[in-house]
């Protein structure tokens, strides 16, 4: 898609990864190479889509009287990790100049219950628009993150509020402390203390579903800061930080970014 000075490719293959974001020719995203690249390593590239969010501890959680068994994705954490979503095929069901929409059907096969998933992706001269629409066939809980990977900034804020502390396996343990200053090395799960993180000139909003900030950085060597919004918490399907839907209701979220001058 292009719309003034903004250009963006959408891979519906991958979850509609919007894996290329650039104004002005200048990458806000980090893009991969090609699809080898993206195929290889689904989460640091773009905005992957994670459902649930991060860990689940022993890829099991308890709901409504049964348990529920994810993929032991992180083996050596004993953990499902960021879910089965980054490469679910969307069907494209709309494309328009600006415009392209996705839709998804999941009946048990990438989540243990039945939901309708649809993202629609926006470009105008004002930049990056995404609706998300999650329709539940049967009641079901559930987490939901975007794993923005940005191009390393030379600046950025994030509004976060008190940080979760975490046991050896990356699962939080109830406790949290006050955020501290970032370091060279960054990775934490905080409480969303706003809706608007600035990065390098752009601002990266989000809806008010999303209640906790995610960042991330790897060894701080990498070229690349993720800037993730989440609705629920790590481990939120065996906490209280998760929703649960009914069947037939619809929950929304919307992300965009904007140019700020």
């Amino acid at each position: 898609m292009r719309a003034g000075r903004w250009s963006a490719k959408v891979f519906p293959d991958f979850g509609m990864n919007l894996a290329d974001l650039r104004f002005a020719g200048r990458p806000i995203l980090r893009a991969p190479m090609d699809l080898d690249v993206l195929r290889n390593d689904r989460y640091l590239y773009g905005v992957p889509l994670l459902l649930p969010a991060n860990r689940t501890k022993g890829g099991e959680f308890p709901f409504q009287g049964r348990r529920c068994a994810l993929p032991l994705t992180e083996p050596e954490r004993g953990n499902n990790l960021h879910g089965q979503m980054t490469d679910a095929p969307f069907r494209v069901t709309a494309r328009e100049e600006g415009k392209v929409r996705g839709e998804y059907g999941n009946r048990g096969e990438r989540y243990p219950f039945a939901f309708d998933l649809a993202i629609e992706d926006r470009l105008s001269e004002d930049g990056w628009d995404r609706a998300v629409e999650l329709t539940a066939l049967e009641d079901m809980p559930f987490t939901l993150a975007f794993h923005a990977t940005f191009v390393e900034p030379r600046a950025f804020h994030v509004p976060v509020g008190r940080r979760f502390l975490c046991d050896r396996n990356y699962i939080p343990t109830g406790e949290t402390v006050p955020a501290e200053p970032f370091g060279k090395v960054i990775s934490g799960f905080y409480e969303a203390a706003g809706r608007t993180a600035r990065v390098d000139g752009f601002a990266f909003t989000v809806s008010d579903g999303f209640n906790q900030w995610v960042l991330y950085n790897g060894d701080g060597e990498q070229g690349f800061l993720c800037v993730e919004p989440q609705c629920g918490g790590v481990n939120g399907l065996n906490t209280a930080l998760h929703r649960t839907l009914r069947s037939g209701e619809t929950a929304r979220f919307s992300l965009a970014i904007r140019r700020e001058e």
